[in-house]
């Protein structure tokens, strides 16, 4: 823990978890043949625009994510396990799933397309939040 209240090595390990159930998540053994139908991509087509800044993006977005979720639990006094599952809930609903089904609505983007996105960084948050939570 820092002066701040923030565990650095309780983001660190949230951020990976997340960033590492994204790979899991969108393999092709769970989600990532329906995300690609969805998208409208081939596995070739991905391939072909892949960077690993890509990557990079993606990890440096999980860790400002992890940062997020436990400089907010930094300011509540007392913040528990439970706190952080409860954060990390009512900041899915309200910060990932409202944003992406509008932007999905309005690019009439495949309702099942919006769920793989929407649940992904809901089940993110909720992983980090256990982490930042009870690692206090």
């Amino acid at each position: 823990m820092s002066a701040s209240g923030v565990n650095y090595w309780a983001v660190l390990v949230g951020a990976a978890v997340y960033f590492i159930f994204g790979a899991l998540w969108y393999s092709k053994g769970v989600f990532g043949n329906a995300w690609m139908k969805g998208i409208g991509k081939t596995k070739e087509q991905l391939e072909a625009g892949y960077s690993p800044w890509k990557l990079v993006w993606a990890f440096i977005g999980s860790l400002l994510a992890a940062y997020g979720m436990a400089r907010i639990l930094s300011w509540i006094p007392g913040a528990t396990l439970s706190t952080g599952i409860m954060l990390s809930v009512l900041a899915g609903i309200f910060f990932i799933l409202v944003p992406i089904s509008i932007h999905d609505v309005m690019e009439v983007r495949p309702c099942k397309l919006t769920a793989i996105n929407v649940f992904y960084h809901m089940i993110g948050f909720v992983l980090i939040g256990i982490i930042i939570g009870a690692w206090r």
